[in-house]
């Protein structure tokens, strides 16, 4: 079987995990590397094999790819994402997929009109042990479900980051990661119907927000809250707890546990996040679903479920109050 043919734009720290993955998968060719940095595209071509390019659409003129990753900040997600679907080239897209809900259908409609695949990298899909808790959750395990948390804060100094300039990332650490929180929520109860948010800076005096609270509630009529730092690491075992009638589901960065009634006897269900193994099972599932053998785990529906929560969080910490999650005017997908 011939070699799926794969380039990665943008070498930051994201792109080198992907360049990482890309050189570990069975029959793939990482054919090409771009990044405007020649400081960081040169040695990172040296090292890989893999050509390196300075300007994304020489690579696409120069090399024949089947698909590309997309590991720049958000601002540049739609632009880059058309360029390369109107070429014929599947497009992986690291998350957030756009600034906002308008861009993030444009980008999926230009997909569709060129008959190519788009899709969002969102690794926690990929988790073996949230997989185990949203079967044990399916299954009625926990009886209705009154409340659960999700919570990712650590302190990184955003300071000289793209992240923190919001004509490049769109906003704070809620577009960063509300969009992961928002996805897991999904995927663990369902649509979110409304969000309610506040945002603010705790620290190093961004012109975004550094920390956030949100409030998610579910189509299930469960509520979810959201924790987001990065200037605050509350340094907690696990990143999602969720809690119902029979028992307790933590879902741990080193180990996942099952707590079943009154005596609250916790037993393993898994054994932590790896973000190898995450980032395999994403690469995998983007190259069988853009070779035609399989269905993405995150589809269209997925992707712009995540940035309408966003959009809506962010409308929340404007105005106030709780916020319902409406898909943005634009073209529907």
């Amino acid at each position: 079987m011939k070699p799926y043919a794969l380039g990665i734009v943008g070498a930051g720290a994201i792109g080198a995990m992907h360049v990482q993955t890309a050189l570990a998968a069975p029959n793939v060719s990482l054919v090409a590397v771009c990044d405007e940095r020649p400081e960081v595209v040169e040695p990172l071509a040296a090292r890989t094999g893999a050509r390196g390019y300075l300007h994304h659409q020489e690579l696409a003129y120069e090399e024949r790819l089947d698909g590309v990753i997309l590991c720049t900040p958000p601002v540049s997600h739609r632009e880059l994402a058309e360029f390369y679907l109107e070429r014929g080239v599947d497009v992986l897209c690291e998350k957030p997929l756009a600034m906002n809900g308008i861009a993030a259908r444009e980008m999926y409609a230009c997909a569709r009109r060129n008959g190519r695949l788009l899709m969002l990298a969102s690794k926690f899909r990929y988790v073996a042990d949230l997989a185990a808790a949203r079967q044990l959750l399916r299954e009625g395990t926990l009886g209705i479900i009154r409340h659960a948390e999700i919570t990712f804060t650590s302190n990184v100094d955003m300071r000289s980051r793209w992240n923190a300039n919001p004509a490049m990332s769109g906003g704070g650490v809620v577009i960063d990661n509300g969009g992961h929180a928002a996805d897991i929520c999904r995927y663990l109860f369902g649509p979110v119907v409304s969000v309610a948010a506040v945002g603010y800076v705790r620290a190093e005096g961004l012109a975004v927000e550094d920390s956030a609270y949100l409030y998610l509630g579910t189509a299930i009529g469960s509520g979810v809250t959201v924790d987001l730092s990065w200037s605050l690491d509350r340094q907690l075992p696990h990143y999602v707890r969720v809690f119902g009638e029979h028992g307790r589901l933590c879902v741990g960065w080193k180990e996942s546990t099952l707590s079943r009634g009154p005596s609250g006897h916790a037993t393993t269900i898994g054994t932590g996040y790896s973000k190898t193994e995450a980032f395999s099972a994403l690469h995998r599932d983007f190259i069988e679903t853009s070779s035609g053998r399989s269905r993405p785990r995150i589809d269209a529906a997925d992707a712009l479920a995540g940035v309408d929560v966003v959009d809506a969080a962010y409308a929340s910490i404007r105005h106030g109050g709780r916020t319902a999650v409406e898909a943005a005017e634009g073209i529907a997908v």
